[in-house]
């Protein structure tokens, strides 16, 4: 039964693959991710303190989820440092960042940068939370179970109010697009 519903799962997944670009080179996204509107399903990751913590969901502030693919490369860097100070200024949101790196280099770069405005996590646990996101790199190889670049924006009751896919991984995400829909939902 696993292997019927693994076989659907990679069927299904490669129909509604999404493409983006890594450095030039075609890669795939193992699906097109939540529609504004959905549901935000709710995924535990942990904590640079090695706690548990929920994601997705409803809560009492708008949130926003950030996959990166690792904290160790310089775009990741400039996008974890960009939100701290961004989000900074922004009272009833709480944004978090998303990797598979472990939490302990996770507090490591959090303490050597400053990052106390938002919250940094590691999925390393779990394959199946970012799949439900569509963040997850399908292929190629080389670079499969990674984070593409994605952001979504959840509303406080927990639905899908934005999402942002960066075409090339290896650039930035639109800050002002974010920050845009953010001053929108409020």
């Amino acid at each position: 039964m696993k292997k019927i519903v693994l076989l659907f799962v990679l069927l299904t997944s490669a129909i509604l693959a999404r493409d983006v670009t890594f450095h030039g080179l075609d890669v795939t996204l193992n699906s097109n991710g939540l529609k504004i509107g959905d549901d935000a399903p709710v995924f535990y990751t942990t904590t640079i303190n090695l706690e548990e913590m929920a994601i997705g969901g409803q809560k009492d502030k708008v949130q926003v989820i950030a996959f990166s693919p690792s904290l160790d490369t310089g775009t990741c860097e400039l996008e974890t440092v960009t939100f701290n100070k961004r989000i900074a200024e922004m009272g009833n949101v709480v944004l978090t960042v998303v990797t598979k790196d472990l939490p302990y280099a996770q507090k490591r770069f959090c303490t050597t940068h400053n990052i106390k405005n938002i919250h940094v996590v590691s999925d390393y646990k779990d394959v199946n939370n970012a799949l439900r996101y569509g963040a997850t790199v399908s292929s190629p190889a080389m670079i499969e179970g990674l984070f593409g670049r994605v952001i979504y924006i959840v509303d406080t009751k927990g639905k899908v109010a934005y999402r942002q896919f960066v075409k090339e991984i290896s650039y930035e995400p639109n800050y002002q697009e974010i920050i845009k829909a953010l001053k929108d939902i409020k």
